[in-house]
């Protein structure tokens, strides 16, 4: 069980391990993440899940709530003593275009925890800001590349957002592009 004391990774551990002795393989992903490799910076409210295999978010009740989380909505799970939620919005894990199919998993102790890669998030973030304008987008995308900058692949951010742009022109806003690419490149030479 989790102390109330427990903080958002604390409960990403928790749950994925939970999910993960039940045979329910989830991911990590969106503002949790970022918390994840930035929570200096950036702190979200809840944790996210995408689930890679096994049933579907209507399903999961058994491993939320043996550490102390039980559902309040479809896909969604609160725990009496803490200000987080656990979340399970509908897979698969992309970003744009992109389906996710690598990602990191890390070990706390007997905890488990599989997420974005730092680069992963940084996408996510970014896209926030590229398509819709969103500046705390920006500003987490930024936040974590700098926490992680040795993990965070630019030539891949660059023809992600490549790809992105010549399968929806329309939809990306080319200025904010460069202008977060020329501030990512700063941050990571």
């Amino acid at each position: 069980m989790l102390s109330p004391d427990a903080t958002l990774i604390d409960v990403a551990f928790a749950v994925c391990t939970a999910l993960d002795h039940a045979g329910e393989r989830a991911l990590l992903v969106g503002g949790s993440a970022a918390t994840f490799y930035a929570p200096d910076a950036y702190q979200s409210s809840d944790c996210d899940f995408i689930l890679a295999l096994g049933p579907d978010a209507r399903d999961v009740t058994s491993s939320p709530e043996s550490v102390g989380f039980h559902r309040v909505g479809e896909g969604i799970f609160r725990h009496a003593d803490l200000i987080y939620t656990v979340e399970f919005p509908k897979g698969p894990a992309q970003i744009g275009i992109d389906y996710i199919v690598t990602h990191a998993t890390v070990h706390r102790g007997d905890e488990i925890l599989h997420v974005y890669t730092p680069t992963d998030v940084v996408r996510d973030r970014l896209i926030h800001f590229w398509a819709w304008g969103d500046y705390n987008g920006l500003r987490v995308a930024l936040d974590v590349a700098t926490a992680r900058r040795s993990e965070v692949n630019y030539e891949e951010i660059v023809a992600w957002t490549d790809r992105e742009f010549h399968a929806a022109p329309a939809a990306y806003d080319r200025v904010r592009r460069e202008l977060f690419l020329a501030d990512l490149r700063k941050i990571l030479d």
